[in-house]
């Protein structure tokens, strides 16, 4: 070996150091490289190499896959790497590439998974919406709609859990969206009905010019019919209406309004009477009726019905001359429309006091609280509201009750200003809400607010009397559904969960 020279002084020569020996793996374990990303346009080019029949088994495992994790909101990445012995990350990058090969198709299919399963709960009435489902209007939907914030930020952080996200962050814009999504579900659901429905046939709904007339036109066709009852006819009527009388206790002093039908019958006793005499004989019996007095009005409301029974279903012997059958179906018609007639005028002359009522007072502020305490009356007498139909007393109810939409309005609507206090104080209250915009805006919120309460007031007395005069019933008023009515209808509340679930997956992207 040669020589070498001398250090310089201070320098000294040191083992290099030797590399640390690490401790031994446990056994089953390797070292490992975590997985890398690859680029879209290496996964695609992979995808395109491969022959057509591995394309469509690679296509549909893409498919499914992303329709488990928009299901199972990104838990299904984590299942299958329990299942597998895989990490997170590894399936993760799967779907990554998944999306990178399927493109537009499986984000759908994603969205479809993610849209399944609250519409699946929904359906099984796992939905909050649900408990406000009966609430009419803007009011309802409000509610529907906050309803389904809070069911979607429950959706939310489940999503962000799922996909190792900020739960509160996901809770909060699943409410948001879900909200939004609700609402805005509803409202293209409305618009579809109603631009679908643009073209239907109103029903037409009789003036009480045009039930006039064809009442008149119906008893004289009951006249012209020229049917005389025998007295073998009164007598049987006169039989059956006493034993009846007689099972429920009857007593003249109780039930002077039956009474007095009794003692007309024994009048007749014996004599031919004519169809319009047994109608003259109910009406008496009709006009016994008195408020509050129960036995007395079950005895008349049997006297009528056996009176009804009669006409309606004479025996042999008791007709002495004419068409009873024709005679029986134009009475009953000319009672049904002037039955019609009489309930609209008594709808109209209370809406009608209700308006006087509003006028003196002054102002005219309280025209929509005077029709509501009109319409009270109304139902409160019993013999003015007595054989209205259930339809009939429904809308009489909401008449003087309102709806929630219409209450919302009256409560905004005491910020208009009636008079030289009510304005001060209105314009008072919007100036601690908002300052002088405030103080400026208020009174014209609530003059606006108001002006729509009286509105709907009106149509609903309106509406009352548009199902009095159509028969009794709501749906006879209202436009028959068409087809795509009929299908919006059936499918609403599973379109209206889409759109909410779908609105929250795209926030939650």
């Amino acid at each position: 070996m040669s020589n070498l020279p001398p250090l310089p002084a201070g320098f000294q020569l040191e083992a290099s150091p030797q590399p640390q020996q690490l401790p031994p793996l446990p056994d089953g374990f390797t070292l490992e490289t975590a997985p890398q990303p690859r680029t879209a346009e290496n996964v695609q080019a992979e995808f395109d190499a491969r022959p057509w029949y591995q394309k469509a088994a690679v296509a549909a495992d893409d498919v499914a896959r992303s329709i488990a994790n928009g299901a199972t909101f990104g838990y299904a990445d984590k299942l299958a790497a329990y299942m597998n012995g895989t990490s997170t990350e590894e399936e993760r990058q799967k779907s990554a590439e998944a999306q990178m090969r399927g493109g537009p198709a499986t984000t759908v299919a994603e969205i479809g998974g993610a849209i399944a399963t609250p519409v699946m709960a929904a359906s099984a009435g796992a939905s909050l919406p649900r408990i406000a489902a009966a609430v009419p209007g803007v009011t309802g939907t409000v509610a529907r709609s906050g309803l389904a914030a809070v069911e979607g930020s429950g959706y939310g952080a489940l999503n962000a859990s799922g996909h190792d996200q900020d739960i509160g962050q996901g809770a909060l814009m699943g409410a948001i969206f879900g909200g939004a999504g609700n609402a805005a579900g509803e409202a293209l659901a409305t618009g579809a009905r109603k631009v679908a429905g643009a073209f239907n046939a109103k029903p037409k709904i009789p003036t009480l010019d045009e039930l006039s007339t064809a009442a008149r036109q119906a008893y004289d066709a009951a006249d012209n019919a020229g049917v005389i009852f025998t007295p073998q006819a009164t007598n049987r009527l006169q039989t059956e209406i006493v034993q009846t009388l007689t099972d429920t206790g009857f007593d003249p002093a109780l039930q002077p309004g039956a009474a007095a039908v009794l003692r007309r019958l024994q009048d007749l006793q014996g004599q031919n009477v004519t169809l319009k005499g047994l109608d003259t004989l109910r009406k008496v019996a009709s006009g016994g009726y008195i408020p509050g007095n129960k036995s007395n009005n079950a005895a008349v409301s049997a006297i009528v019905n056996r009176i009804d029974d009669l006409v309606g279903n004479t025996q042999a012997g008791e007709v002495l001359s004419g068409d009873a059958t024709a005679g029986a179906e134009a009475l009953k018609t000319a009672r049904d429309l002037w039955s019609r007639m009489s309930k609209a005028n008594v709808v109209t002359e209370a809406a009608a006091r209700g308006e006087l009522n509003a006028a003196a007072a002054g102002s005219g502020a309280n025209r929509e609280n005077a029709s509501h305490q009109a319409m009270k009356s109304l139902r409160n007498s019993k013999s003015a509201t007595r054989g209205f139909t259930a339809d009939e007393q429904a809308a009489l109810m909401q008449a003087i009750t309102g709806t929630p939409d219409q209450n919302a309005l009256r409560l905004v609507g005491k910020l208009s200003p009636t008079g030289i206090v009510s304005g001060a104080l209105s314009s008072g209250v919007g100036y601690q809400v908002g300052g002088p915009v405030g103080a400026v805006a208020a009174p014209a919120v609530g003059y606006v607010a108001r002006k729509g309460a009286e509105r709907m007031q009106d149509g609903y007395v309106r509406e009352l009397v548009d199902i009095i005069m159509a028969g009794g019933s709501k749906a006879a008023t209202q436009a028959r559904p068409n087809a795509v009515q009929s299908a919006i209808d059936a499918n609403r509340n599973a379109f209206v969960k889409s759109a909410a679930a779908g609105s929250q997956y795209v926030g939650s992207r």
